[in-house]
């Protein structure tokens, strides 16, 4: 490997391990975190179990464990390439936008559950209901407002030309 080569290297190796702390400060899986890291920034875009192992140095296991719950989630996919017998996994094409969506879609039950649960609660007058009011609250504001920013993220990929 070129010096240059190596440069870049690290800088990819140490983009995965910033975005799989985050993932681990936020309870997920810290390889799951370094799994969607390189699919990030590794070439090529598909890369096979074995490509994950060598260049995460995790076991076998559990790049098998986390790229399941990775396409489970939405972030992730796997393909065949021509001619070869090993599975490859890539990233899912606006993963990010797909994910938040589902995500809104889950605020939005919370928002009706707690909306269900406030008034019926809110009758009995037995118990304090600030905080489950604060939680509608919350989440009436965010399926109120969040659309509107995944719509302009669609609207600048299409005009970027990104489909």
């Amino acid at each position: 490997m070129e010096a240059t080569d190596e440069k870049v290297y690290e800088k990819k190796k140490a983009f995965v391990e910033e975005v799989s702390l985050i993932f681990e400060q936020q309870g997920h899986s810290r390889i799951s975190g370094q799994i969607l890291g390189w699919l990030h920034v590794c070439k090529p875009p598909e890369q096979s179990f074995s490509d994950l192992v060598e260049h995460l140095n995790v076991s076998k296991a559990s790049i098998s464990n986390m790229t399941r719950l990775l396409m489970q989630a939405g972030f992730i996919e796997k393909v065949r390439m021509p001619g070869e017998r090993q599975t490859y996994f890539k990233l899912v094409d606006h993963a990010w936008c797909k994910v938040m969506e589902r995500h809104l879609e889950n605020m939005k039950k919370l928002r009706d559950i707690s909306a269900k649960y406030l008034a019926e609660l809110n009758a009995e007058r037995e118990t304090e209901i600030d905080r489950l009011n604060e939680m509608h609250d919350f989440y009436d504001f965010v399926t109120e407002n969040f659309p509107e920013s995944i719509e302009a993220y669609k609207k600048s990929c299409r005009s970027n030309g990104q489909q």
